[in-house]
Parts: structure tokens; C-alpha cells; sequence
């Protein structure tokens, strides 16, 4: 992993960190996220205008892709939509942002996707999970099997299960962007073209599905009463967390390395949660932060 690719995802991270501290103080809901999704396809859409790669060209499999990155978005907006309402920013952020190190790290094992990851690597993400584990409790001495089959722990799943689909969906559908766009293009515009189209696409469905539900619809006019901006600012914030989180991919030899070294906005999440947020931290937190940070340091050793 290139030292680029560490400072564009460091600063995908902390970026990440800001758009879900308004989600959780604005209430995230679907129409919140349609919302949010609209500002960023906006923010990019002017690539469409310039950039020289042909997108309506691309085969069906890169279409396949994006359907999937669609589909695991929604699953994404619902689970994270849930996991707020059940827990505080503190507990929640790192839960949703953890677990997608050990599922990607098993999708890309499984399926052969990038380079084989070391022993070192699968090592760091056993220690990431068990910082994990200690991150809902509020003493070490409520430790048990049962606290982690709660609802909340399902709802935790699905939004991780949406993060570690899109994300190497995404991947595929970049890879395939690359090999039918020419060598000529760099990688940077074939990311920032990719994401183009995506934010575009992302956008229109999720505005089909918040339209269809009358409680979707009433959260829209309620933006527009309010003249939130809030939610502008999570958008552009959000839609340039993943353009560089995008742009990284091209310089990683596995995904599952970007998606783990996305976890550095952990601590910030934290303390966004403490500072912003007032939240309350126990000490075990803390020490589970310090075991993600551990685990992820020895996986790139």
C-alpha cells in the first residue's frame, strides 16, 4: 500500500466522520440520505461534461456492478438509518466501520480478488475485531455473548454487510472502467468518472424509493421548510469522502486494505461523538479503539 494511497484514505476518513455526525444529529432516514445523495451527484455531475471516458459504451457486466453498488447502498441507508436510532454515535460509528475489515477481507479471500493477504494481515484483523467487540460495552465485566445477539447487532450487520458490498462492487466496476477506457486516461479521472455516473444513479433511485413512502416524503418537505443545510454539507462532505476512497483503490494491491485503513477515522468518530455530539465514553471504549489501531498498524507491517 502506497503512502499516497494512506494520506487519501486518512483524509477520506475524517471527512467520513464529519457527514455522519450530521446524519446522527439531523435523524438519518432515507429522505435525509436521497437528500444527501442529490448534493453530491451535484457536486461531481459536471464531470460528465468533460471527462473522455465513454460510459454508455461499457458491457453489461460493468451495469451489473452498479445495480449490485445501488442495491448495497439501500441496504446500507437502511441498517445505518436503524443502528442510530438503537445506539449512540459512540458505540454505533465504529461498529459500522469495523466489521466491513473482517467481511471484505473474506469476500476478496474467497472470491481471489487482488493479492493474497498475508498472515500478518488476517492477524491485525483478528485484533481489529476483538477491539471491536469491546466497543458496545460499558465495563469489561459485561462482556458476554448475549450482549453482541441484540437487534441492534443485526442492524450493526446489515449496514456493514451494504458497506462491504458497494465497496467491492466498486472495485470490480472500476477495474472493468479501466479496461475499456484506454491506458491514456489516468486512474484519477477514471475514478472521479466512475463516481460521476454513480452519484447520478445512486441519487435517482434513491429518490424513486423515498417518493414511494409517504414518511419519506414528508422528511423532504420538512428539509425543505427548514432550509436544512445541513444536509448539504453532508453531501459534498460524503460524496468527497468516496471519491477519495476511490482514487485510492487505484493504489492498493487488495481492497480489503483500503477498507481497513478507513477505520483511522475511528478515533475521530469518537471523539466527534464525546466533544460534539456529548456522548458518554467509558475507559473499555478507548481501550477497544487502541486494539483497532493496534490490528491495523501489524497488518501492513
Amino acid at each position: 500500500m502506497s503512502f499516497l494511497a494512506f494520506i487519501l484514505i486518512f483524509a477520506s476518513a475524517v471527512t467520513h466522520v464529519l457527514w455522519n455526525l450530521i446524519a446522527k444529529k439531523d435523524h438519518m432516514s432515507m429522505g435525509f440520505y436521497a437528500c444527501l445523495c442529490t448534493f453530491g451527484a451535484l457536486a461531481w455531475c459536471h464531470v460528465q461534461f468533460w471527462t473522455p471516458v465513454e460510459i454508455w459504451k461499457l458491457p453489461v457486466t460493468f451495469w451489473l456492478c452498479m445495480a449490485g453498488v445501488v442495491a448495497s447502498e439501500f441496504l446500507y441507508c437502511c441498517g445505518l438509518t436503524l443502528t442510530y436510532r438503537k445506539l449512540d454515535m459512540v458505540t454505533a460509528y465504529p461498529l459500522v466501520r469495523a466489521f466491513p475489515i473482517l467481511l471484505t477481507a473474506l469476500i476478496t479471500s474467497l472470491t481471489g480478488l487482488g493479492t493474497h493477504l498475508s498472515w500478518q494481515a488476517c492477524t491485525g484483523f483478528a485484533v481489529v475485531f476483538a477491539g471491536v467487540l469491546l466497543i458496545p460495552l460499558a465495563k469489561l465485566s459485561d462482556f458476554s455473548l448475549r450482549q453482541y445477539c441484540r437487534t441492534s447487532t443485526l442492524l450493526v450487520l446489515m449496514a456493514a454487510g451494504g458497506t462491504t458490498g458497494y465497496t467491492v462492487l466498486d472495485s470490480l466496476a472500476q477495474q472493468i472502467l479501466r479496461e475499456n477506457a484506454g491506458p491514456e486516461i489516468v486512474s484519477t479521472v477514471i475514478s472521479m468518472s466512475y463516481y460521476s455516473t454513480r452519484s447520478i444513479t445512486l441519487a435517482s433511485c434513491m429518490w424513486c424509493a423515498t417518493l414511494c413512502f409517504r414518511s419519506g416524503r414528508e422528511v423532504i418537505r420538512q428539509i425543505w421548510r427548514d432550509r436544512n443545510w445541513h444536509v448539504i454539507v453532508a453531501g459534498i462532505c460524503g460524496s468527497s469522502t468516496y471519491v477519495l476512497v476511490l482514487v485510492a483503490m487505484n493504489f492498493v494491491t487488495n481492497v480489503a486494505y483500503v477498507q481497513t485503513f478507513r477505520q483511522l477515522g475511528l478515533p475521530v468518530g469518537m471523539l466527534g461523538g464525546v466533544l460534539i455530539l456529548k456522548e458518554k465514553s467509558a475507559p473499555v471504549k478507548w481501550v477497544g479503539v487502541a486494539l483497532i489501531l493496534s490490528g491495523l498498524a501489524f497488518s501492513v507491517q
